[in-house]
């Protein structure tokens, strides 16, 4: 459904819409009741949408993953522009904290990075990491120090990425240097390394796995104030098969064994292979939610829970233009979230609001 339309649904039906959302309990609620910390991102603008979706979002939301990538707010070597996301001034006047800011990520890297010297390039990231995350100091939850670094088929050192600009520029040992200096800049927020496709039990996520291993040992051996770790967790209903909980509970024991925190940082249900029917498809996609979270929530270092989106119609996996791959045989638009386009909570609510509601109590999740 387009913006126009969920704007004029809103305005026809007013606050009423979300009104059985808001009198239930919010996700935010329940996930501080069992010590987890719950939020979203919003590809769309709060500013160009119904209002109502700004209030259900302020109301389930604890945190919000906004958009603060290098390439976006340093076009140019000379200016870095930190201040004007408006997402983010909705989220931080609405008391919500920052996660998930990709510090370094080696797609949104800008350009001129790679034209200078590499004692230079790692200047301009050092002052790049002083400047975001100083701006942002004490309202951010989390930062993505290190986005997506591996890639073990690019055969680099201990699977690291190697064919993208951000490690030709700043060389394959700076990451240490990433951490120190995010920790200089923002010491209250956890620093975490941010990945995706390591909850399958297939070789080829057996190799991401082994990879971020040996990344997270190598960091950990230096002395780099790692915190924790970002799992994605854009779970395909389609590769469900392969997801094996014994498999997933084994992994994420490993890393609390590392004495690192775990996000689940960008959760959704790509629900291609589902049922053209609406109900099929809505209990199809809740039920990968139930049982992911069956076993993610179950490890206490999982502290926080973040899903990529709220509202069906604005994530970016019918954002049909930019990721063609996501689109549907049939053409439907995916129902991935847990609220649909009248903002309306799905059973794909209800199955994270229980798995909430049934995970062990966490203590502080400061670090």
């Amino acid at each position: 459904m387009s913006s126009a339309a969920l704007s004029a649904i809103a305005t026809r039906q007013g606050f009423g819409l979300i009104s059985g959302a808001a009198a239930a309990p919010t996700l935010r609620m329940t996930a501080a009741a069992a010590g987890i910390v719950y939020g979203s991102c919003s590809d769309e603008q709060f500013s160009k949408q119904a209002d109502a979706y700004r209030a259900l979002f302020l109301d389930q939301c604890a945190l919000y993953a906004g958009n603060l990538s290098w390439q976006g707010i340093a076009p140019d070597a000379a200016h870095e522009d930190d201040e004007h996301d408006l997402n983010v001034a909705v989220a931080l006047d609405g008391g919500l904290k920052l996660t998930g800011a990709h510090v370094l990520w080696y797609l949104y890297t800008p350009g001129w990075l790679e034209s200078l010297s590499r004692q230079k390039a790692q200047e301009a990231a050092a002052a790049h990491i002083q400047r975001l995350a100083g701006f942002y100091r004490g309202r951010c939850f989390s930062w993505n120090v290190v986005n997506e670094a591996i890639k073990p088929e690019e055969h680099g050192p201990d699977g690291l990425r190697v064919n993208c600009s951000l490690q030709r520029a700043l060389g394959p040992d700076y990451f240490e240097a990433a951490f120190r200096a995010a920790r200089a800049a923002d010491p209250g927020a956890l620093l975490l390394h941010n990945d995706y496709d390591l909850e399958l039990d297939t070789p080829e996520q057996d190799a991401r796995r082994t990879a971020l291993f040996h990344l997270l040992d190598r960091l950990q051996k230096a002395n780099a104030p790692i915190d924790g770790v970002g799992l994605q967790s854009h779970l395909k209903l389609s590769r469900m098969a392969d997801f094996h909980e014994a498999k997933y509970r084994g992994f994420l024991h490993n890393l609390s064994q590392r004495g690192l925190k775990i996000i689940i940082t960008e959760l959704d249900v790509d629900d291609r292979g589902a049922s053209a029917a609406e109900a099929e498809r809505d209990r199809a996609v809740a039920d990968v939610y139930s049982r992911f979270l069956a076993v993610a929530l179950d490890e206490p270092s999982v502290i926080a829970l973040v899903t990529w989106g709220l509202v069906d119609p604005f994530s970016w996996l019918n954002h049909n233009v930019y990721f063609p791959q996501f689109v549907r045989p049939d053409g439907l638009p995916q129902r991935p979230l847990l609220f649909d386009a009248t903002l309306r909570p799905k059973p794909a609510y209800d199955a994270v609001l229980s798995a909430l509601q049934h995970a062990p109590h966490r203590g502080s999740t400061n670090r």
